[in-house]
């Protein structure tokens, strides 16, 4: 093969248009770690869960112009909108968000193994934007990292709970001529006997002998092991980290009078959180391009959320009043014309949205 050899590139796209992007490398969120034999990964299945409601809800941000035809503020709120969902994956796995830029206005969500690091964790690739978490910030950790122990915990009590289910809960102390008796042996049996008796499909569930086996059986308090109640109790703590409201999740919650007003909660708290972070990445790309664009040219609002209409018709009410104070001391005879004319730019858009 010559120099010129196209084996390594990666084959163009030519038959689809990508509404959104997608992670460079399946190693972009490694949410699926090892287990232990016994382990089951249901702790992984309520983190997926606990994320679906922040990707639902987070697909009614959207980023936008303030309405002027800017074709550096188009780009860049086109990148955060297409970007949103791996930017919140960043700063959930990493702690961070983080976007690489160029002088031609081209913008991309970075590999991990392409970000370089000064001592104290900070990023110091050229041509890149940061924002940092505040787990990364006070200790270098990230929401995920906080949240493996719980998983991890959760995925040992399922597989227990499966594995005595399976098994029914019985251990028993056999002796008899037949069985071994130095310790190598005795493991090689009970490794074996594991394997092949039990209650499941390719297991027999009968041991038989041609001499007389004793059997003393010990029944452990499995109901009193509690484990149906640890784990619901570990899916609220990892609930609680993320900062999805309990009525999005169980039905018999009563932290929140309804689940309106729990999407409300969520939608104001935890989900304006993530787009105010990613707000401040585009700004920092507007203010990186170096065309002297005002920052508060980018901005976003929440679609499909009729639950977030009283809040901005609160802000609506908010300038009516500055706009009456502003016209009170026109009449006084004081210029307020910048006033006037900045409250207009700000408030334009938002009286249409409403």
């Amino acid at each position: 093969m010559g120099i010129f050899s196209k084996k390594n590139k990666e084959p163009e796209i030519t038959n689809a248009f990508q509404v959104n992007e997608v992670n460079n490398s399946p190693s972009f969120l490694p949410w699926v770690w090892g287990f232990n034999r016994h382990d089951k990964p249901l702790g992984n299945f309520i983190l997926e869960s606990i994320l679906n409601q922040i990707w639902l809800a987070a697909s009614n941000i959207t980023f936008k112009g303030s309405g002027k035809s800017l074709m550096v503020v188009n780009d860049i709120t086109t990148f955060i909108d297409r970007n949103s969902t791996l930017l919140i994956n960043q700063w959930i796995q990493w702690g961070y968000m983080v976007v690489f830029y160029d002088r031609k206005r081209n913008y991309r969500i970075p590999s991990y193994e392409e970000l370089k690091f000064d001592t104290n964790g900070r990023i110091i690739n050229k041509f890149a934007v940061v924002i940092y978490s505040p787990q990364y910030q006070t200790n270098r950790s990230s929401l995920i990292k906080i949240a493996l122990p719980v998983i991890g915990s959760i995925n040992k009590m399922a597989g227990s709970d499966d594995y005595l289910t399976e098994t029914l809960g019985c251990l028993s102390i056999l002796s008899g001529q037949d069985l071994p008796s130095n310790p190598a042996q005795k493991e090689n049996f009970l490794k074996n006997f594991g394997n092949t008796y039990g209650i499941g499909e390719d297991k027999y569930q009968f041991l038989m002998s041609n001499r007389e086996i004793k059997v003393t059986p010990i029944n452990p308090p499995i109901k009193e092991l509690g484990f149906n109640e640890k784990i619901e109790k570990s899916y609220k703590w990892l609930a609680n980290l993320f900062g999805v409201p309990l009525q999005l999740l169980f039905s018999d919650s009563s932290t929140f009078n309804n689940v309106k007003e729990a999407k409300l909660y969520f939608m104001n708290n935890t989900i304006r959180f993530y787009a105010e972070q990613i707000l401040k990445v585009g700004r920092e790309l507007l203010t990186a391009s170096n065309e002297f664009i005002p920052q508060n040219e980018i901005t976003y609002k929440f679609q499909n959320t009729p639950e977030l209409e009283k809040s901005l018709s609160a802000a609506c009410e908010e300038r009516s009043a500055y706009l009456k104070y502003l016209m009170d001391l026109k009449a006084a005879g004081i210029d307020v014309s910048k006033e006037l004319n900045e409250l207009y730019q700000e408030s334009r858009s938002l009286f249409k949205e409403v």
